[in-house]
């Protein structure tokens, strides 16, 4: 207790404290080319997501020394892209909402205003056994055109989505707990029991349902109310959502190219040391006296036995990695780290010989079969899509079957006599198949998780921590299952180290 008092007092925690209250503040410590003593410090950030390399270049853009480690051999995390022979496709984002500050921030620092490209009144057929309807995926007055809604749920939806318009200034799209303040039974509340209660069933089954298991892979029940709580009021009387020209992963390479990022680095442990800890980067040990000097360091040890070392680490990997990389983990990092789960995805895209025109479909749950999205995208060779591609989602239930029978790395035996029977001649016009497992798709924000998120970041921001220097965590699992979530817990992981470094 009296360490906490003692930061609160002094001059230097109360200006990191307000560092973390208010962005202004931090933004005009970012410009602040006054470092110092001893410099602004150096950092090192593991993970090269949009999360971290956001991290990542803030700090960079304040004077530190930062250095990004990436496992795999390109940059962007889910939110990349990637190809095999003539097949082009995501590692996991395709989708910009126009509602992300810290993104559009990002965005306009690159100066990259011109690789966004408008997707309007983005709309899919919804199919039945008993037929199809339309579904939008921002919601409109057009949404009360959906077969089957009772009269009394299309007077609900009214009221629902005004309710909803009028909460925009009381909730942060990017930070699912934001709704907590607003509406603490969004996090104990299941998504299902949510809208059945504010609108009514068919609206879930039809409407609510379909989205959630075509885009997202999950299924209503098993998710709190908290993202659709953040994120709906800033859909609503919206019709613009955005792809980026020359694919997903265009501003990470962007950020990539403005950091020092060292890709085939994977890591074996982060630690936090009292004491000195040998750099190998140049062979040489780091002294005692320096690191004494220097304050408390932090050691990340890479899978070839290389020891980095730096004042700060950000781990920006997925949650469920982060518990086997960090050592020693204090009991709020190991409680919070046990807490977090992924969803899976399985894709199969093809390669088809033959025009298609385009569609995108969504199977209602209960519809026959394991695709949940079907999508047939014409080619493109201009936009390096040289092929006709058909792109396959499985259904939550049929990524369950490919884990339980392991056929992760061979989706397609899963599919192929539903699209024998959809597409005539399936087999002969075949040119390529891509099987594509993402073992952690999104985060599941499951009731009760938002309460647990929000004591974790009221943990990592307090300035009592600025001396012993635990490490900062970042990533869509911290904020919101959103890339523009992920890139505003980057930004914010970078104004807690910033504060650290005020201290």
């Amino acid at each position: 207790m009296k360490a906490i008092e003692t930061s609160v007092s002094d001059p230097d925690a109360s200006r990191a404290s307000a560092l973390l209250r208010n962005p202004a503040a931090w933004q005009r410590a970012r410009n602040d080319t006054t470092a110092p003593s001893g410099g602004k410090g150096s950092a090192i950030v593991v993970g090269s997501g949009i999360a971290g390399l956001t991290a990542a270049y803030r700090m960079h853009q304040a004077g530190m020394q930062v250095t990004v480690l990436e496992a795999n051999g390109v940059v962007g995390g889910r939110m990349g892209d990637r190809r095999v022979g003539d097949i082009a496709f995501n590692s996991g984002a395709r989708l910009v909402y126009p509602f992300g500050s810290a993104f559009n921030r990002l965005i306009a620092d690159l100066s990259l205003h011109d690789v966004l490209i408008p997707l309007r009144h983005l709309t899919a057929q919804c199919v039945s056994p008993s037929g199809s309807h339309t579904i939008e995926l921002m919601p409109s007055v057009r949404s009360l055109a959906t077969p089957g809604l009772p009269m009394r749920e299309r007077f609900a939806l009214v009221s629902h989505a005004l309710r909803m318009r009028a909460q925009r200034s009381r909730v942060d799209p990017d930070w699912a707990i934001s709704a907590i303040a607003d509406d603490p039974a969004a996090d104990r509340q299941t998504l299902a029991e949510y809208v059945r209660d504010a609108i009514g069933p068919q609206a879930l089954s039809s409407m609510i349902e379909p989205v959630f298991r075509s885009t997202r892979s999950f299924n209503p029940e098993t998710l709190s109310a908290l993202f659709y709580r953040s994120t709906v009021p800033h859909l609503i009387g919206e019709d613009t959502v955005y792809t980026l020209k020359g694919g997903m992963g265009c501003v990470c390479q962007a950020l990539a190219g403005r950091l020092d990022v060292r890709t085939n680095a994977p890591v074996a442990s982060i630690e936090t040391m009292r004491d000195a800890v040998p750099d190998r980067r140049d062979g040489a040990a780091a002294s005692t006296e320096n690191v004494a000097a220097r304050g408390r360091r932090c050691a990340v040890t890479l899978s070839d036995g290389t020891v980095l070392t730096a004042d700060h680490v950000v781990c920006a990997t997925e949650g469920s990695l982060a518990g086997a990389l960090v050592r020693n983990p204090q009991r709020e990092e190991r409680e919070m780290l046990q807490a977090v789960r992924y969803n899976a995805l399985g894709v199969v895209h093809y390669g088809f010989s033959q025009p298609l025109p385009p569609t995108m479909q969504f199977a209602l749950r209960g519809a026959p079969g394991r695709i949940s999205t079907f999508q047939q995208l014409p080619a493109a060779p201009a936009n390096g899509r040289p092929l006709t591609q058909i792109y396959c989602q499985l259904t939550p239930e049929a990524a369950g079957e490919a884990e339980r029978r392991g056929l992760t790395d061979n989706l397609d035996v899963l599919l192929r006599d539903e699209l024998r029977a959809r597409i005539p001649g399936f087999d002969r016009h075949v040119s390529a198949v891509v099987n594509q497992w993402i073992p952690r798709k999104l985060p599941v924000f499951a009731p009760g998780y938002g309460e647990r998120l929000q004591a974790f970041w009221r943990w990592q921001e307090n300035a009592a921590h600025n001396a012993e220097r635990p490490v900062v965590y970042c990533g869509d699992w911290t904020s919101q299952a959103l890339l523009t979530g992920a890139c505003a817990s980057g930004e914010r992981a970078a104004r807690i180290v910033l504060s650290r470094t005020q201290n």
